[in-house]
């Protein structure tokens, strides 16, 4: 039996607001502290930032998307957004302090500048297509949680049994999507193969829609202190904003508020998805049933499994496999592409070092 879900209006001024930082070390030696992971160009043209603004129009009007970034990467953002958003729409928090406390700051200024409703958040550096799919998918979500003042994930149904995914498992239909029974955050490879068999769970996309109402409800019930702190945020600056981060501690937002809330919701992804989180994963995600994923000026001889990205000079691989080289200019990276999720490490020698122009 279907659960009974309110059919509520579909929300006509919905705001986004897009969680930015990370300098993703493991996008070495593309991504340094001047080009943050969300200002890797995947496609070696449009950054995942661009991208993901992009995507989210007409769906949500471009006076209402926001882009929260911390105070130490403000400078290098605000100028590669440039006109994609209006300048006053890129919210700075003093430092990064974790998404449920980012959550909290950002649905604060959004409601205080835009007046309340409902917001989609969602990080800057997934890899989405198509588009088209993407917004249908937002707009069903924002139907749900504008009409059941409901918190709900965007959910994406896997492809394989990945350990290092948090999961939701799908109970009751509700309105466009589901009742979430609960969480299960990085299982087993055991665990992940039997729940995928299941067809009973979706990857955990690490996106959330809300009221900013739903929100403040959700954490007087479960975090009262950040709730506190979420009435005076949208309203105080400078010093006193400072201050007020400072005294804030709170582990991630999925952790504070969406496992232990008693009204969450989800509604299955109408499009591909990946965590480009390494350059495994960017060739995983780019392949596309081929091989050799090749950018730049490349030519790969009686190559498999390759990942290779250069500029004008001529890369010519022969007769390798399952490797990653990306030609930056001033730097050269080749590594295993099993290797490539180790590239801290890198960056650690590299600060030993004192060889901070690389970084």
């Amino acid at each position: 039996m279907k659960a009974a879900v309110s059919r509520g209006k579909r929300a006509e001024r919905p705001s986004a607001l897009i969680i930015a930082g990370g300098r993703g070390t493991r996008f070495w030696p593309e991504s340094r502290s001047w080009r943050p992971k969300p200002l890797f160009a995947v496609d070696g043209r449009t950054s995942l930032l661009a991208g993901t603004i992009a995507r989210l129009k007409p769906l949500v009007a471009r006076e209402r998307i926001f882009v929260l970034v911390s105070a130490e990467q403000e400078k290098v953002f605000r100028k590669a957004l440039g006109r994609l958003i209006p300048s006053a729409n890129l919210i700075v928090e003093p430092a990064g302090r974790g998404t449920a406390i980012a959550i909290a700051y950002g649905t604060a200024v959004i409601a205080d500048r835009a007046g309340e409703g409902v917001i989609a958040v969602m990080p800057a550096d997934h890899y989405i297509t198509p588009p088209a799919g993407f917004r249908r998918t937002l707009g069903d979500a924002i139907e749900l949680a504008s009409g059941d003042r409901a918190l709900v994930v965007i959910g994406v149904v896997p492809d394989r049994p990945e350990p290092g995914y948090g999961y939701q498992e799908i109970g009751e239909a509700a309105g466009a999507g589901f009742r979430v029974n609960r969480f299960i955050e990085k299982p087993p490879l055991d665990e992940a193969r039997r729940m995928v068999e299941s067809g009973r769970y979706l990857w955990n996309a690490g996106m959330f829609v809300m009221s900013a109402a739903t929100l403040r409800a959700e954490l007087a019930e479960h975090a009262p202190e950040l709730a506190r702190a979420m009435a005076k945020l949208g309203a105080v600056s400078g010093a006193a904003l400072k201050r007020l981060y400072g005294r804030l501690d709170f582990d991630s937002f999925d952790r504070v508020v969406a496992e232990k809330s008693r009204n969450v919701m989800t509604v299955r992804a109408r499009f591909q998805w990946h965590d480009v989180g390494s350059w495994e994963g960017l060739w995983e995600a780019m392949r596309e049933g081929g091989s050799n994923v090749l950018q730049g000026n490349v030519i790969a001889l009686d190559c498999e499994g390759m990942l290779v990205r250069g500029g004008e000079r001529l890369i010519v691989t022969l007769g390798v496999r399952d490797l990653v080289a990306v030609d930056t200019g001033d730097a050269l990276l080749i590594t295993s592409r099993a290797n490539s999720q180790d590239l801290r490490r890198v960056v650690e020698e590299l600060g030993r070092r004192r060889l901070k122009k690389y970084l």
